[in-house]
């Protein structure tokens, strides 16, 4: 059945139509009012974290599956300390008021006897943790100089220097690169300890505390809590001549949630504003402004609401679904509306009218939602959750935005409109600009064709540069002050913001313990050495390389290193900085070791006060004196996902494979199995699926376009010409992300299969037109002059209002935000370029090619 066949039968039924109008309006009413009621009663939260972002991988399984013998992993908040006056944050006033501060602190985060911080790192804690174990519990705020506690702490013969076998190597190589400001100054101290002269006072302008935050805390509390320690520390600052800046994963977690509805309520604010403006322009009525607006307000509220009651969790990517909404929505309502007012032209009554606006529009309508809504759908199998809902939550958006603008504001207009009266209101037509058009495409067919050819290889070139990018600081202001606190710490320590890397081993399938023999110990020897030389670890860009990191070996190293008759008694020694077996003749038992250690509840860490039997526990799991698991924390330098891609590389370049001889998993794969997890090997897999996202979602898309094209045309021909131009916007649009500077994100990734969805729109649009007029019209270029004058201006007016839809998001604080708002609008210009100079060309030249044809 043709379209004309098809529109004639549907417009038998209008009076069927004209009577479920009403009917259907008070059911989208009902259904927009429980939606809005459950909206206002129970608002959706938005949550993003790192780890909603994570998808199932072997690794992460054996994070959940092995730290369950083990404390949660920390989550260090940091703190950046600085004097108003700009002068030495390490001046004895200076380090006695902090210490006021910590204990104030201290005092506030116990609740029912339990620390909420159990691990304070802090200048004032690691002074006074030395003064507790080297001068009898003296209080530093009893110290009157920095003489006085150098003299109380060190020994008269103390050199100003560390060697590899002293106990504080580590700990000072830690401190100085992680916890004091590059400027760190120690010359004083040095020189005061050669002479016994002069002022010993170390000078830094700022100091970084980390406190490790209770793990076992719910999610949502604990980010609740880090944001009212955040407001303690701005109290202080106020109240005293030091300022405190904080900052954690958590704290930008809870600032991205916080600030993501009120952020889409500005931008649906925004995006209505820009809506009515171009409505009021395309149609000069008041109809023709008010119903899209209900109708295009009601899918927003379908939308939101339907997510919300299925319980889907939103994050801040669900931002992005309102414009988007809001631009296919204008764009179906406008393309309706214009052909309404057509048609009642011929056909007066209203619901004739709109069910034949319907019917002749059915084929790209229908095409560009279908493909639309499979593109998105296909996220659905991305094994990225939060980018599954939001392609769910973008399906459901343009299905909502289709309906409304067929369903709502076809009954508004069926109810409403009164009988056709003659009307000096014509439709826009822009004849200079189609002249102008069809004049070009006459005599520069061949040159039109080349530019779009060197402009797609240019765009090749550039998508091949294109990154892959998650951070979450892309989702929060720049301007805010957490920012400003993580831009401080970058410029003012040489590690920091440091992130954990861990390194967990289990027993073998079947086996119950790890081996604790010689061959274990050597092994963990050369981990620490492949560590000494991967200079990604904080502690390792030193003259003398110390790494950062807390597991088995080091436990060991140190325990020996503070009193070697442990060491004897386990038959073990350090000799130059290493762990190595005493007598090779005796044996050499490991876990009974740890099991000695397990129980000791004396001070084992300098900086952080944890105890041995603290240490142990968070690297070592034991039944009895046997091991079980092992758990190495390792903190490391990455700022940016391609700094995070190249640590974990190395790290698994490090360990290597059971296949590769001489690497770490293969001399242990008799021992165990070997893992590395972490926050960054998260952001790997993150990144891994962003990219597995956007290749599948394109593909779905163009598959499903191509077939639904067949479908509808029966003919191979008509679907590659209306698919060539979009399969150029698709290169054009990520060539224009290279050159913007853009990378692929957790929305840009959705760009291509957007441009299918918007380009087959726009592209069928013209094709359909132009074939309507070549039945009617006595040659190609007055067809395609009456295509352009009518369904060409029309998509001009919908791209306007799409693309300023999408250019609202650039007024979003988030960076992201902005990113995929830029993007979509270049989306938008470039497929109605293509539709409207280059399709024109091709239609033209195979009609040509037929006719030349048949004459032959």
């Amino acid at each position: 059945m043709d379209t004309d066949m098809m529109e004639a039968k549907v417009a038998s039924m209008s009076h069927y139509i004209r009577r479920g109008a009403i009917p259907f309006l008070v059911l989208a009413g009902l259904l927009t009012a429980t939606f809005a009621v459950n909206l206002m009663t129970d608002p959706p939260t938005f949550k993003t974290d790192l780890s909603e972002f994570a998808p199932e991988s072997e690794n992460q399984q054996a994070h959940q599956r092995i730290h369950q013998y083990f404390p949660n992993e920390t989550r260090p908040f940091f703190v950046h300390v600085t004097s108003d006056d700009g002068g030495n944050i390490l001046s004895l006033e200076n380090l006695q008021l902090m210490a006021q501060h910590l204990e104030q602190l201290q005092n506030s985060t116990i609740v029912d006897g339990k620390n909420k911080i159990p691990v304070w790192t802090a200048a004032p804690s690691i002074v006074q943790i030395s003064l507790d174990e080297e001068a009898n519990g003296t209080k530093l705020a009893d110290i009157e100089s920095w003489n006085q506690m150098i003299d109380l702490i060190l020994e008269d013969d103390v050199e100003c220097r560390l060697t590899s076998d002293d106990q504080l190597l580590s700990a000072a190589t830690y401190a100085s690169s992680a916890l004091l400001n590059q400027d760190l100054d120690i010359s004083p101290t040095c020189s005061y300890l050669e002479s016994g002269t002069g002022d010993g006072t170390p000078t830094a302008s700022s100091t970084l505390w980390v406190l490790e935050v209770d793990p076992n805390m719910d999610t949502q509390y604990r980010k609740f809590f880090q944001n009212q320690m955040r407001d303690e520390f701005a109290k202080l600052s106020e109240e005293s001549e030091l300022t405190y800046g904080v900052i954690s994963l958590d704290l930008i977690s809870h600032d991205i949630d916080k600030g993501t509805f009120d952020n889409l309520a500005t931008l649906i604010l925004l995006a209505l504003i820009v809506v009515i403006i171009l409505l009021s322009i395309a149609f000069r009525s008041m109809r023709g402004v008010i119903f899209p607006l209900i109708g295009l307000s009601s899918a927003l509220i379908w939308t939101y609401g339907s997510l919300n009651m299925i319980g889907a969790q939103f994050s801040a990517l669900e931002v992005a679904v309102a414009p988007l909404v809001l631009g296919l929505g204008i764009d179906y309502a406008i393309h309706l509306q214009r052909a309404y007012v057509s048609i009642r032209e011929e056909y007066p009554e209203p619901a004739e009218a709109w069910a034949r606006a319907c019917t002749r529009l059915s084929v790209p309508l229908l095409l560009a939602v279908i493909t639309t809504v499979a593109a998105f759908l296909a996220n659905m199998i991305s094994p990225l959750p939060p980018l599954a809902t939001f392609g769910l939550a973008l399906a459901i958006g343009v299905i909502c935005a289709f309906l409304s603008a067929t369903l709502v504001v076809g009954s508004l207009h069926i109810i409403f409109d009164a009988p056709l009266r003659n009307s000096s209101k014509n439709s826009i037509t822009l004849p200079r600009a189609t002249n102008f058009l069809v004049r070009i495409q006459q005599k520069q067919q061949v040159p039109i064709i080349l530019v779009a050819i060197i402009i797609s290889g240019l765009s090749i070139a550039g998508a091949s540069t294109l990154e892959t990018d998650f951070d979450l600081g892309d989702f929060i202001d720049p301007d805010m002050p957490i920012m400003s606190v993580r831009d401080d710490l970058s410029t003012s320590y040489d590690s920091a913001g440091w992130k954990m890397v861990y390194i967990l081993m289990e027993p073998l399938d079947g086996e119950d313990v790890i081996p604790d023999d010689e061959i274990l110990l050597n092994q963990l020897r050369g981990l620490h050495a492949d560590l000494e030389s991967n200079h990604d670890v904080v502690g390792t860009d030193g003259r003398t390389s110390s790494p950062s990191y807390d597991g088995p070996y080091v436990v060991l190293r140190d325990a020996i290193l503070r009193d070697s008759s442990f060491g004897d008694a386990h038959n073990m020694e350090v000799f130059a900085g290493e762990v190595y077996v005493l007598d090779h003749n005796s044996q050499l038992d490991l876990g009974a070791a740890f099991s000695n250690l397990s129980t000791n509840q004396t001070v084992a860490d300098a900086l952080s006060g944890e105890t041995w039997e603290e240490r142990v526990q968070n690297t070592v799991n034991l039944q009895g004196e046997d091991i079980v698991h092992l758990r190495t924390e390792v903190r490391v330098e990455a700022a940016t996902s391609s700094q995070s891609k190249r640590v974990v590389d190395n790290f698994e370049r490090m360990l290597g494979s059971n296949e590769e001889s001489g690497t770490l998993r293969a001399t242990l794969s008799g021992h165990g199995q070997i893992y590395i997890t972490g926050d960054l090997v998260i952001l790997q897999t993150v990144l891994e699926g962003l990219s597995e996202s956007q290749l599948e979602s394109t593909l779905i898309s163009l598959v499903v376009s191509c077939a639904v094209l067949l479908i509808l045309t029966r003919r191979v021909l008509p679907a590659i010409i209306v698919l060539f131009p979009v399969g150029l916007s698709s290169l054009w649009v990520v060539g224009s992300m290279a050159a913007l500077g853009l990378k692929w994100n957790v929305l840009t990734v959705m760009v291509t299969a957007l441009t299918l969805g918007i380009g087959i729109d726009y592209s069928i649009h013209m094709w359909r037109r132009f074939e309507v007029e070549l039945e009617r019209q006595e040659n190609h270029w007055e067809a395609l002059r009456a295509a352009l004058s009518t369904t060409g201006v029309a998509l001009i007016l919908s791209a306007l209002t799409t693309a300023f839809g999408f250019l609202v998001l650039l007024y979003s604080p988030m960076p992201v935000i902005q990113d995929f708002g830029l993007i979509t609008a270049v989306t938008v210009l470039f497929s109605l370029i293509l539709a409207l100079i280059l399709l024109p060309v091709l239609v033209e030249m195979v009609e040509r090619g037929k006719e030349i044809g048949k004459i032959s």
